[in-house]
C-alpha cells in the first residue's frame, strides 16, 4: 500500500486501506449495481496482500453499503439505499444523542426546504402517494394507521423533492417518531389539527407554490414544537403528533 497524500506513513489497518484502495477503484472505473468485483484471489494478487485481509476489506465494504457479498458469486456492487446511513441516524437518535428539541429543530431546519423543493419537482406519481397519505390519515380509525399514514405523509412528500438525501434522512426519523409515539395520548387528541395542516401542505405541493409550502410546513412544525414543550414539562412521555 502507498503512503497518505501528506507523504506520512499510514497507519491504518491494511484492511481498510485496501478498502478506501477497492472504493476509489470502484468509483474510477464506473461499476454500477450488479457488476461483479474481481475475485478474491485476483484482489489479493492486485494489492499484494493475503487473502484474509481482503476479506476483511470486503466485510467493511459490505458495512458500508458499497457491496454485496452472495454465495458463488462473490463480491458485486449494492444497490445504494442509504440503509448505512440510515442505521447511524437511528442509532443515534434510539440512543438519545440528542433531545427531543434537537429532532425537531432538524426537522424544522429540513423538512420546510425539503417541502418547498417538493412543490416545485413533484411529478403525478408523487401527487398521488401525497394524496394516498392525507386520505388514510384522515380515514384511520386506530391509532397505529393514523400513525403509519402520518409517517407516510411526510416519506411521500421526501420522495418528491426527488432528492435522495432527503429521503434517507427522514425515514430513520420517521422510525424513531413511530416509537415516541406509540403510547402517545395527545396523538390523537391533535389528530384533526394535524389533519388540517397535512391538507394545507398536499395543496400547495399540488399547486406548485413553493412559498406556501415551505410556510405550511414551518406553521406545522412549529405548532409541533411548542405543543411538545408544553407536554414534556407535564410528564416526559407525552409527546404530540408530527
Amino acid at each position: 500500500m502507498t503512503p497518505r497524500a501528506d507523504g506520512r506513513p499510514d497507519r491504518r489497518p491494511l484492511s481498510e486501506q485496501v478498502a478506501e484502495s477497492i472504493t476509489d477503484k470502484l468509483i474510477a472505473d464506473g461499476l454500477k449495481p450488479g457488476d461483479r468485483l474481481p475475485t478474491e484471489p485476483e484482489l489479493a494478487e492486485t494489492y499484494e496482500v493475503s487473502r484474509s485481509v481482503i476479506r476483511e476489506a470486503g466485510r467493511i465494504l459490505v458495512e458500508r453499503g458499497l457491496v454485496d457479498i452472495r454465495a458463488g458469486r462473490g463480491m458485486i456492487m449494492a444497490d445504494f439505499d442509504g440503509a448505512g446511513l440510515s442505521r447511524q441516524l437511528e442509532l443515534m437518535l434510539s440512543l438519545q444523542q440528542g433531545s427531543f428539541q434537537d429532532l425537531m429543530d432538524m426537522r424544522l431546519v429540513m423538512e420546510v426546504g425539503m417541502t418547498e423543493y417538493a412543490a416545485t419537482k413533484r411529478d403525478a406519481a408523487d401527487l398521488a402517494r401525497i394524496t394516498s397519505a392525507v386520505a388514510s390519515f384522515a380515514s384511520s380509525v386506530h391509532h397505529d394507521e393514523a400513525l403509519q399514514a402520518d409517517l407516510d405523509f411526510h416519506s411521500a412528500v421526501a420522495e418528491a423533492s426527488h432528492n435522495p438525501f432527503f429521503v434517507h434522512v427522514i425515514n430513520p426519523v420517521n422510525e424513531h417518531l413511530r416509537k415516541v409515539y406509540s403510547d402517545s395520548l395527545g396523538y390523537d387528541a391533535a389528530r384533526a389539527q394535524t389533519q388540517a395542516e397535512h391538507e394545507l401542505i398536499a395543496r400547495a405541493i399540488e399547486q406548485g407554490d413553493a412559498a406556501a409550502a415551505s410556510a405550511a410546513a414551518r406553521a406545522h412544525l412549529l405548532r409541533i414544537v411548542e405543543s411538545a414543550e408544553i407536554l414534556t414539562a407535564q410528564g416526559e412521555n407525552a409527546v404530540l403528533p408530527s
